[in-house]
């Protein structure tokens, strides 16, 4: 006997319809069994490169209800990547969604935008096509609000800065580099404006001072004098409220 996909999935007694979210790889590296539950890569089971079957198996017995839990949780993130309604708070505006199916080999990237719609195309077998189309969007509107925000910032502060990027970042909201350039995440757009107002000022006070020491602190509240209470707002969205279309 040899473990498989399909003879783990008898063992967890999986839906049909939760099939897909299953998948099962051998490891040289790994030295014990692993599970690696995922939004983008569903529930993978990893099994490492010595092993008794038997054991797996009744490993996999025995962990079915928290493999049962975290499957559940990978749904309802997925349900995160089809949103009906986004709203940008630094512009105050709100769009209602809705979809529009396209052929598996399209290669159609375009939202259909008016003033209070948006209409996504989504490819039935990839459910990571709208969530990608919707990101290119945001970044649009990114572009277009973000740096002219952030002239304005540097202008009051007098600190001028050589080139401002945009970009998809995964743990930093802004940063400063010695050269004078600035880079915003493009999620920013998806906080309140309170929230981009500091991470703005942030980067410019960098202008100034490029480390984070106490005369930087003192320089950053002399500037933006509620910046402790925008920064606590900030890391709360960042845990708990940014949806998961934008962060896959």
């Amino acid at each position: 006997m040899s473990v498989n996909l399909d003879l783990l999935l008898v063992v967890l007694n999986v839906s049909e319809e939760n099939i897909n979210l299953f998948t099962v790889r051998h490891s040289k590296k790994a030295k014990r069994l692993i599970f690696n539950p995922s939004i983008r890569h569903g529930f993978e089971i990893i099994l490492p490169r010595f092993y008794d079957d038997n054991w797996v198996l009744e490993t996999v017995r025995k962990s079915k209800f928290t493999i049962e839990k975290r499957l559940a949780e990978i749904k309802e993130a997925r349900r995160g990547l089809r949103p009906t309604l986004i709203t940008l708070p630094p512009i105050g505006k709100s769009w209602k969604v809705t979809y529009r199916g396209i052929n598996h080999k399209d290669s159609d990237e375009v939202v259909i935008e008016t003033s209070t719609t948006l209409e996504v195309p989504e490819k039935a077998l990839d459910v990571f096509w709208a969530p990608m189309v919707l990101q290119k969007w945001l970044h649009k509107k990114a572009l277009q609000y973000l740096p002219n925000h952030l002239d304005n910032v540097s202008s009051k502060l007098t600190q001028s800065y050589s080139r401002v990027a945009v970009k998809k970042q995964k743990t930093r909201w802004g940063s400063c580099s010695i050269k004078r350039n600035i880079n915003l995440n493009r999620n920013l757009m998806l906080m309140p404006f309170e929230c981009i107002d500091y991470v703005l000022h942030h980067e410019v006070v960098h202008l100034k001072v490029l480390n984070h020491s106490s005369k930087f602190w003192k320089e950053l509240g002399g500037s933006f004098p509620n910046y402790k209470k925008s920064l606590a707002q900030l890391k709360y969205i960042e845990r708990k409220k940014l949806p998961e279309w934008a962060l896959v």
